[in-house]
């Protein structure tokens, strides 16, 4: 029986995690989360050793930034991915978002077993809403005009797209869409907004005020942020590299806000319980 379970490191979503799993009867410690970071009741630990040796480890979403170092920006101490490894329990179950290749493989060769939440598709539908969400809250502080009656392109029509274009109509915003398949192209006017080819981009991508890119490949290099309107916003949602020419957009005064993590900031409580259900239903299905 899966019982102990230490949830490491991570923002704000990772101690509704640790609640809510509580919740759920298991025995939840936390480490990394210093001293003055709310707890919400649950005990923090400081020796890895023992942190490391529950039936379940929780890591954060991602996992590490760097590559070398597990996620734990609330501890002033860091905790590299050598040091988890040579202190995990063989045989506990291991969950976190975007493993790295090495570290994935190293856990396989220790045969500790682990879930990409990443991977897992009710995760990524339901995250969509708060990344759509906390796309408006920075168009809204971030430019001059309402988003009602904007001209607002989306780019992408995956899970992002279609939640954020179906906000950004509610909010009486010209909502445009691109997409490459025609399939997605009638789908989209279908839904009522503009349908956008791909190959029609560069003609068009001076008509937006705000533009959005839910694609995490370049779309938008340097040629096209030439072509964008004075004044225009770009908000990439994209996982990284992202699909934005940073350095091209820089030098051509375009501005560009990289969002990314948007559910743990926008809203950590929500984006926790997530994670909580995905954790619950990957349990249920291995019959831990």
């Amino acid at each position: 029986m899966f019982w102990t379970v230490s949830v490491i490191g991570g923002d704000m979503r990772q101690l509704t995690v640790a609640k809510a799993l509580k919740d759920e009867g298991f025995k939840v410690s936390l480490y990394g989360f210093d001293e003055e970071i709310e707890h919400n009741g649950i005990s923090r630990e400081t020796d890895i050793d023992y942190a490391l040796a529950a039936d379940i480890v929780v890591l954060p979403i991602p996992i590490t930034y760097d590559g070398c170092n597990i996620n734990m920006p609330y501890c002033d101490f860091p905790l590299s991915t050598e040091e988890f490894l040579d202190a995990i329990n063989p045989s506990a179950l291991v969950f976190g978002g975007q493993f790295k290749p090495d570290f994935a493989a190293a856990l396989e060769d220790m045969g500790v077993k682990y879930c990409d939440l990443l991977r897992r598709e009710e995760l990524a539908i339901k995250n969509a809403v708060p990344t759509a969400e906390g796309a408006i809250k920075i168009a809204i502080e971030e430019t001059p005009i309402t988003l009602h009656g904007s001209r607002c392109l989306v780019a992408g029509y995956g899970r992002i797209g279609k939640i954020l274009a179906s906000m950004l109509a509610g909010l009486g915003a010209n909502v445009y869409v691109e997409a490459r398949k025609y399939a997605d192209l009638a789908m989209i006017e279908g839904h009522g907004y503009v349908p956008l080819p791909l190959s029609d981009l560069r003609e068009r991508i001076g008509d937006f005020d705000i533009i959005f890119n839910t694609v995490p490949h370049l779309i938008f290099d340097r040629e096209i942020l030439s072509l964008t309107a004075s004044g225009a916003l770009i908000i990439d949602l994209a996982s990284k590299p992202g699909g934005v020419d940073f350095m091209g957009a820089g030098e051509l005064g375009v501005k560009v806000i990289w969002a990314l993590s948007l559910p743990g900031k926008i809203a950590p409580v929500t984006s926790g319980m997530i994670i909580k259900d995905t954790i619950m239903n990957i349990l249920k299905e291995l019959e831990v």
